[in-house]
């Protein structure tokens, strides 16, 4: 029988599905192409020399499930080279505005729903049959049978592979979306983002000016730890000068300003009563503040937050690189990712700590060696309630660089020029490393404080202060009687005075008023005498209530020196004491210290020093072998 008796005018089944177009193949070559209604086949013919894009008919033009085939039958498209398969009109594909053939012989089937909208089914090299890596440049999804790459496509999907690769997108359609990694997927710096209408809560402010200045009748003086208020972001503290019955200066130094977290230019902040007397308003207005390096913008405009984790902050979503292995010069410089990180763990609630608020969070170091401080005189400030924790103090290291500014603190704990209390700082189980050629002058401290407390200060920590230098300072004590912590730590290095110009200070000093510091298995090293050493100081202790249990030293001439003028000021007492090499008296009382303010306890030994005791107090007497009883040294 005849097919055309069917009325296709064919001789054959396969000449009547070529006239009633069931198939039909129309190949194309490397430009633009409207997709024809009459279409069935379309594929490509030429090798792409660049991405095209061929537009899909209306989804109206075609009867509901009509279905189309656009394919790579010339096998030549590639990761860079695309072939876009484009709506028309105000049409959807897959809920977006196309789909994306992104390596050779892909393909799609796509079905019309007769109306607004076609579904695309991705066949051949195109099938993602399962991920086997993700490239947070490009974006693109490497599969075991080809790639997919979402560039120029609507995002399906609120996982990402890097925050470099989501700042390329449009992201409207979520509220949430969480990374893979920083610059790559799997680089460590993975985090999850919420859409915000506000400003971003990870910068920090960098200048401002004064704007209103109390018109008259202030009080003068100078005024520290000073709330200012107002604004979006929240930690603002200012030293204020009033001269002349007028303010005259608002001051953040760095640790101010990098302890005042989420303002924005253009915010406008305000004096209280804290400054009495004045008949007008007093103002300060936000001029600049940093770029975050957690949060970012997306290519539509959106901003994305980053949140905080329950388990603490990985400074590594920040853009830490761990990535110092001997040479500075080919490291990345992380001054400011690693300040940016450990403010935005400073962000407090609304609501003060005593109120049931919250201040502070732990901030997470990798396992190897991140460089910080090229260039420049910054120190790293450690705001209010933030706890710096890595690894171990010999697996996740600070190299300070080489060029850091010799007479700069390298790390501050708190903001030094509050005068105020500051609790719950510390730094935990990490290094902080200075090459021994670095020569930093004696007051010079690698960390520095003079107001940390209560739970704050250093645990299991190992510091290297280089050639010449101060290995840290704790300092005055504002804020009251508490304590601070000095617990497990070692520090390494220090030439002799004379191979310092003279002078190279103690490697620790202490002189922090009525405060009590707790120093737990202590170890003080210097330099042996064929690198320089040994170091003349060891711990200085001038001031504050000190309790040391467990500490030894080697290569340190006077390892511990006590100088503290009342007893009212301070008191000393020392247990589980073991000497070292190159000492002469482990402890040594000046003679213009308090006598009766230093108790020694067993168990000691003298293990290498010349004597346990060097006793300069007037009438006072040298302890040279250990007693097995409390000692007080009166004189």
């Amino acid at each position: 029988m005849h097919v055309r008796r069917g009325g296709t005018g064919a001789e054959t089944p396969a000449g009547a599905r070529s006239n009633l177009q069931v198939d039909k193949f129309t190949g194309h070559g490397d430009s633009a192409y409207s997709i024809d209604a009459s279409d069935r086949v379309v594929g490509t013919n030429a090798t792409f020399t660049a991405s095209r894009t061929w537009t899909l008919p209306a989804a109206n033009a075609v009867n509901a499930g009509q279905e189309l085939i656009v394919a790579d039958f010339a096998g030549t498209v590639t990761g860079t080279n695309t072939l876009v398969i484009a709506r028309a009109g105000s049409d959807t594909v897959n809920g977006g505005t196309s789909v994306t053939i992104s390596s050779a012989n892909g393909a799609y089937i796509l079905v019309s729903d007769g109306s607004s909208k076609w579904t695309a089914q991705a066949v051949g090299s195109s099938i993602a049959s399962g991920v086997s890596s993700l490239d947070g440049v490009t974006g693109a999804i490497s599969t075991q049978m080809g790639s997919l790459d979402v560039t120029g496509s609507t995002l399906s999907t609120n996982l990402l592979s890097s925050r470099t690769f989501a700042a390329t997108q449009d992201l409207s359609a979520f509220s949430a979306v969480r990374t893979l990694g920083y610059a790559t997927a799997g680089d460590g710096g993975e985090a999850t983002f919420q859409k915000i209408g506000g400003n971003f809560i990870d910068t920090q402010i960098v200048s401002g000016t004064l704007t209103a200045n109390g018109t008259s009748g202030c009080t003068n003086g100078t005024y520290y730890g000073v709330d200012l208020d107002g604004g979006s972001g929240r930690g603002a503290k200012a030293v204020v000068t009033v001269s002349g019955g007028v303010v005259t200066v608002i001051s953040m130094g760095r640790g101010g300003r990098n302890s005042a977290i989420g303002y924005a230019a253009g915010d406008v902040l305000s004096i209280g009563s804290t400054i009495p007397g004045c008949s007008g308003a007093k103002t300060w207005t936000v001029s600049t503040v940093t770029t975050p390096t957690g949060s970012f913008t997306d290519s539509a405009g959106n901003k994305w937050q980053i949140q905080y984790p329950a388990a603490g902050l990985d400074t590594r979503a920040f853009g830490v690189k761990f990535d110092w292995d001997g040479n500075d010069g080919t490291a990345t410089n992380n001054t400011e990712t690693l300040q940016n990180a450990i403010s935005f763990a400073g962000y407090r609630t609304a609501t003060i700590s005593d109120l049931g608020g919250a201040i502070g969070g732990q901030v997470l170091l990798a396992k190897a060696t991140a460089l910080y401080g090229c260039n420049v005189d910054d120190s790293l400030i450690v705001p209010q309630g933030v706890k710096i924790k890595g690894q171990g103090n010999y697996t996740s290291v600070i190299k300070i660089c080489d060029t850091f500014n010799a007479a700069s603190n390298q790390v501050e704990l708190c903001d030094s020029n509050t005068h105020l209390a500051c609790f719950g700082t510390l730094l935990e189980d990490f290094q902080i490393f200075n090459s021994a050629s670095v020569s930093g002058i004696s007051s010079r401290s690698v960390v520095y404080t003079n107001n940390a407390q209560h739970e704050a200060g250093m645990r299991r920590m190992t510091i290297y202060p280089g050639g010449c230098g101060r290995g840290a300072t704790y300092e005055t004590g504002y804020g009251g009687a508490t304590y601070i912590l000095m617990d497990s730590v070692e520090y390494k290095g220090g030439k002799s005075n004379a191979n310092c110009g003279g002078a190279n200070g103690p490697e620790v000093y202490i002189n922090y008023g009525t405060t009590q510091v707790m120093v737990n298995n202590l170890n003080l090293s210097g330099f042996s005498s064929g690198s320089g050493g040994p170091r003349a100081d060891g711990l200085a202790i001038v001031g504050g209530f000190v309790d040391i249990v467990g500490i030894h030293t080697e290569q340190i001439i006077n390892p511990v020196t006590i100088n503290i003028t009342s007893i009212n000021n301070g008191q000393v007492r020392a247990r589980s004491v073991i000497g070292g090499v190159d000492c002469v008296g482990m402890f040594t009382l000046a003679g213009t210290n308090t006598s009766g303010n230093f108790m020694l306890s067993p168990p000691k030994a003298v293990n290498g020093c010349t004597r346990l005791v060097a006793n300069a107090q007037a009438g006072g007497s040298n302890l040279t072998g250990p007693v097995l009883v409390d000692t007080i040294f009166n004189p």
